[in-house]
């Protein structure tokens, strides 16, 4: 009974991915979605393209994350909800994307500055002090975001004073 629901679920997640692949070549070639599509990356830019290859990685993450979040306090314990948990996974994971966005700015705001110290003319000027102020706050950010992160972990695993919380391992409940 259980290898027949296997190869029933793997069923049915090939026919899903077989779908997904059918519907992404659709709108690939169907003409109005072009456009859309064309008309919005008209309005990026090479240059900010380490921000947006972040922001995209940032998304994932997030969705990838809470989706398997919610399986487990919801779909796999029906019996027994465990809200709190989904809110402390949303909230950890919601701070580590807003991280990996201020990581992302960080790298963006180095190209920029690189950019601009391998153009001829002065180094030291304005916009050139603007991007260095730019990059410290992100840091600053980066940092906060992190702390954010280990306080909220600390509230959910209950914190003892003078030892690290454990780190939670995939067979962990």
């Amino acid at each position: 009974m259980a290898q027949n629901s296997q190869g029933i679920g793997s069923l049915q997640y090939w026919t899903i991915v077989v779908g997904l692949i059918l519907l992404g070549v659709f709108v690939y070639f169907y003409p109005p979605f072009e456009k859309l599509i064309s008309d919005s990356l008209r309005g990026l830019a090479s240059s900010t393209i380490v921000f947006w290859f972040a922001a995209f990685v940032g998304v994932m993450a997030y969705v990838i994350a809470h989706w398997q979040s919610f399986r487990q306090h919801f779909f796999q314990r029906v019996s027994d909800l465990d809200a709190e948990g989904l809110v402390f996974d949303t909230l950890q994971v919601a701070l580590l994307v807003a991280l990996i966005l201020c990581a992302g700015g960080i790298l963006q705001v180095i190209e920029m500055l690189s950019g601009h110290l391998i153009d001829e003319g002065a180094i030291l000027d304005p916009i050139f002090g603007r991007k260095l102020l730019a990059m410290i706050i992100l840091v600053l950010l980066a940092i906060g975001f992190y702390l954010l992160h280990r306080m909220v972990r600390a509230f959910r695993l209950g914190r003892h004073p003078g030892r690290t919380p454990p780190r939670r391992g995939p067979n962990a409940g």
